[in-house]
């Protein structure tokens, strides 16, 4: 532990990068942590975490939790390349940042750094502003020939007709979605140096897809995103956010004890 370090306190990691940008010929990062403390770095050869003193305890998925820890990845991030900690990682003190982190996964932190070097994170969803009910019904002939055979009908006749009609639509819709999909993924996987895709959530959700960028091709890859956006409207919705550390293709966690 830090001699300047509470002795109720432990340290909270935030994010890893090279100790040059984020400490020497710069000033502190003044910013306040989860628990209101103004972050500091701690150091081991040309690599630094970014920390603050914070009780150790199990911290709460918490809108004003998670706020602060994007806060300081952000101001992190406004200066160099990093590696996002997962949230709510707490170490008993700054030696142990220093000696069970820092020197002791430094081969895998110097590879990981490497490896975004230069890149950022962006987020992107894409959701049905409506299921597309009417453009599968005007598509298919079978589906609308099905559905206007059970048209009129009491509700409680044609029960294996309109199960058999569920399945068509569910199916086409399913069609469509990966269609979207693979028109989107198309047009933006060229500018992106790696992409991740997550499971999609809920039925309206057509992509739920990270990629990493080079800092250079954002405007690039914006301003694809725009007109993916203005080719769709009305029909999609698209949800975009960026940049972000890396979330989704390096990630940093740490077992304090053995």
């Amino acid at each position: 532990m830090s001699e300047h370090q509470p002795s109720s306190t432990g340290t909270y990691v935030y994010c890893v990068g090279y100790t040059q940008p984020l400490l020497e010929d710069h000033p502190p990062l003044e910013v306040a942590g989860v628990d209101g403390d103004v972050v500091h770095t701690v150091t081991y050869m040309d690599l630094a975490a970014v920390v603050s003193y914070a009780p150790r305890l199990r911290y709460d998925v918490s809108r004003r939790n998670l706020a602060a820890h994007q806060r300081v990845l952000e101001a992190a991030m406004a200066r160099t390349d990093v590696l996002p900690v997962a949230f709510g990682t707490v170490a008993a003190g700054d030696d142990e940042v220093r000696d069970k982190l820092l020197k002791q996964e430094s081969d895998q932190l110097h590879h990981n750094l490497e490896a975004i070097r230069g890149h950022v994170e962006l987020g992107l969803r894409v959701l049905w502003k409506e299921q597309p009910f009417a453009e599968v019904v005007a598509e298919d002939d079978e589906i609308r020939a099905l559905r206007d055979s059970i048209a009129g009908q009491p509700p409680d006749t044609m029960y294996y007709e309109r199960i058999h009609l569920g399945r068509l639509t569910e199916a086409a819709i399913n069609q469509k979605r990966d269609t979207m999909a693979g028109m989107i993924l198309d047009a933006l996987q060229p500018l992106a140096s790696d992409t991740r895709l997550n499971t999609n959530v809920g039925d309206m959700m057509i992509l739920n897809a990270a990629f990493l960028v080079d800092k250079a091709r954002v405007p690039e890859f914006d301003a694809k995103v725009q007109a993916l956006d203005a080719a769709q409207a009305g029909r999609v919705i698209f949800r975009y956010v960026g940049p972000l550390p890396p979330y989704s293709f390096v990630q940093v966690s740490v077992r304090w004890k053995e």
